[in-house]
């Protein structure tokens, strides 16, 4: 179910949890006179950014969603996870790369995952306190992809290099 307007999904949440606009109020902290005010149908005033954050915090709704709405808050938070969870995942996969090249026992995929989530959900935490916005989420997450072409190609060149080597070394290994 959509809503177009800081009003409407106001209500939506009003609607969905059950809850009265007094106890909507004292959850926030703000007066119910003035959490109806922004929930009127029609010339509804216009919320300040403080304002708006304690509604968010004290419904505990994303901000994104109650400001811009559905579309918009998805493709943020697709970009938060992505952007934390290719940052959680790399410290660990290089840890069981290490591992694995020290014939060392491999943890269970279970743990990892947990590690790797609790990884994510520290990383968020702070991405989002940063106060980045969805177009430098997107930015960065691009210019990491380029990155990790340019590595994915050096490797590749690199791994060229060795078979070649090792061609030129063992002639017989040519097919």
């Amino acid at each position: 179910m959509s809503a177009d307007t800081i009003a409407a999904r106001l209500r939506l949440v009003k609607d969905q949890n059950r809850w009265t606009v007094a106890d909507m109020a004292k959850m926030i902290g703000i007066s119910r006179r003035t959490l109806e005010s922004y929930m009127r149908r029609e010339n509804a005033p216009l919320s300040g950014v403080e304002a708006l954050k304690q509604i968010a915090l004290g419904l505990r709704v994303s901000l994104d969603w109650l400001v811009l709405g559905d579309v918009d808050a998805a493709l943020g938070g697709v970009l938060l996870v992505r952007l934390a969870a290719e940052r959680a995942a790399l410290p660990t996969l290089k840890n069981l790369i290490e591992m694995q090249q020290r014939n060392e026992l491999i943890p269970q995929p279970e743990y990892m995952a947990q590690e790797i989530g609790a990884h994510a959900a520290g990383l968020a935490e702070t991405i989002v306190s940063s106060g980045l916005t969805m177009v430098q989420i997107a930015a960065f997450i691009k210019i990491s992809g380029e990155d990790m072409q340019k590595s994915l190609r050096k490797k590749m060149d690199e791994m060229k290099a060795q078979i070649e080597e090792l061609e030129k070394a063992h002639p017989e290994l040519k097919k």
